[in-house]
């Protein structure tokens, strides 16, 4: 700071004498100069400077100068053209460009290293419908949806046709809102809204209700569009309005769509928008089941018609997409033996089987079936997080009582095939049951498989396991441990 001081006090003495000398205080004037306004001419010697020693215009850039210098050479258009060039080309702010705007209306919109802000934007396009064409051209980015709004109602309809005619859909799509509100009033905006809703992929920014006033073009994007859009802007609105024709129509398209996740999604959604009693619900269920749509919420219908064979079909396709914690209970409670049966698994397997379903088990078979599922999963859920870790003793206590009681699960001794340090102490504990001794004998874990065969032998089964896996040259070696 003490040298900062210094320094100021030097060029405060200094600076007089060097502007004595235009050209070379000019050297001193550059932005980058903190101490530049110290060495600026005024601008009658800024101006007389320039025109006996003209510069290019990255000189000027460099340097600080008069605004009056500025407006000097910005009249000198006609006169001195060279100059003037030099100076619109360099319009670093706002007042800058206010004072060339004034002068020089289009050469300042037109400069190109200077962008208008929305106010100055909105006045320059209302000024002249030319500068709206520049401006379109030059910072297409600037009109938003709020500075077009902000535009006279002339102006508006200049750059909806200017849009049109430059085929730029996707700033069309960007002012739909804008486009419906001045439809009534404006062929501009008629025209291009309406052609946008001709659009197959278009998505409207507008709302129902807007979508709805456009009449016959809204009838025909209803129908040209992708019916996925539609469902998205109309299906709520449609069950407000409980216009259930349009819903059935627009459900029937959804349907024979090809099969996607978006398809049966927007066919469930739009089916529960439908009241049950009316006349084509059984028609849509029927469609859905057809195209493997599962219908999780249709059972009650299925089942008052006695349709066994579709509720099975909708409960198979209900659990093959994860559908059935979506079946309601009293449907459930209606179910035979069977279907019951396949449900609670399902939902057992899904980890979606509350305790309230475990009871609705029809009997007690069942219910330990269920249980052993559940407990299975838990017992993943507990040893996963220990794979790749030291092993705890604790563990291994835990895991030798589950032994004892018959219960160490087939999904927790695979995973032990994910960490060699659990195969050799599963091996060692010989906790694998029949089938997971056969993996064993075709796993990657050459010391583990020696080390089984020589303590416990081998069967004919592991034999041939080990001769048709990764490590048949153990077999040799094994054979003499072969059971008899």
């Amino acid at each position: 700071m003490k040298h900062f001081n210094f320094t100021a006090i030097i060029i405060a003495i200094v600076a007089p004498f060097v502007k004595l000398f235009p050209a070379w205080a000019l050297k001193y004037t550059k932005r980058s100069n903190p101490f530049a306004q110290k060495f600026q001419l005024s601008a009658i010697d800024e101006e007389n400077y320039f025109l006996k020693h003209p510069q290019s215009t990255e000189w000027v850039a460099e340097r600080i100068w008069h605004l009056q210098t500025r407006k000097y050479f910005y009249n000198l258009k006609d006169m001195r053209p060279e100059l003037f060039e030099i100076f619109i080309k360099d319009i670093p702010n706002s007042v800058i460009f206010d004072a060339a705007y004034e002068i020089a209306p289009e050469d300042a919109i037109k400069a190109k290293n200077y962008t208008l802000d929305s106010k100055r934007l909105v006045k320059a396009c209302d000024d002249n419908v030319n500068y709206l064409y520049i401006l379109a051209n030059k910072q297409p980015q600037s009109f938003t949806v709020d500075v077009v709004k902000k535009l006279g109602e002339n102006r508006q309809k200049a750059y909806f046709s200017y849009l049109f005619t430059k085929c730029n859909w996707d700033k069309l799509r960007e002012l739909d809102v804008l486009l419906c509100e001045a439809y009534k009033k404006s062929d501009e905006a008629k025209n291009c809204l309406s052609f946008l809703l001709r659009q197959k992929d278009y998505e409207p920014n507008l709302s129902a209700e807007q979508l709805s006033s456009l009449g016959g073009e809204f009838a025909k994007w209803c129908q040209n569009s992708s019916p996925f859009i539609v469902a998205d802007k109309m299906a709520d609105y449609w069950a407000k309005e409980q216009n259930f024709i349009a819903i059935n129509d627009l459900l029937q398209r959804v349907i024979r769509t090809e099969a996607s996740q978006q398809r049966d999604i927007t066919a469930r959604k739009l089916l529960r928008m439908l009241p049950t009693d009316i006349t084509y619900y059984a028609e849509n269920i029927n469609l859905m089941l057809e195209r493997g749509i599962a219908c999780p919420y249709a059972f009650k219908f299925l089942l008052d018609q006695e349709d066994l064979a579709n509720a099975n079909l909708n409960l198979a396709l209900c659990i093959n997409q994860k559908l059935e914690g979506n079946i309601l209970k009293q449907d459930f409670e209606r179910f035979d033996i069977n279907l019951k049966e396949k449900l609670l698994f399902a939902l057992a397997d899904d980890n979606l089987l509350s305790k309230e379903m475990l009871n609705q088990a029809p009997n007690e078979t069942i219910k330990k079936r269920l249980l052993d599922i559940l407990e299975e999963k838990a017992q993943v859920k507990w040893f996963e997080p220990q794979l790749g870790y030291s092993i705890k003793s604790e563990s291994i206590k835990i895991l030798d009582n589950y032994f004892k009681n018959g219960k160490i699960y087939g999904a927790l001794q695979d995973l032990t095939f994910r960490d060699y340090q659990w195969v050799q102490i599963f091996v060692e504990q010989n906790w694998y049951n029949d089938e997971h001794k056969l993996k064993l004998m075709q796993s990657v874990f050459v010391y583990q498989i020696q080390f089984f065969i020589q303590k416990y032998g081998i069967t004919q089964a592991q034999f041939e396991a080990l001769l048709t896996g990764r490590n048949s040259q153990l077999a040799p070696e094994a054979m003499q441990y072969l059971k008899k």
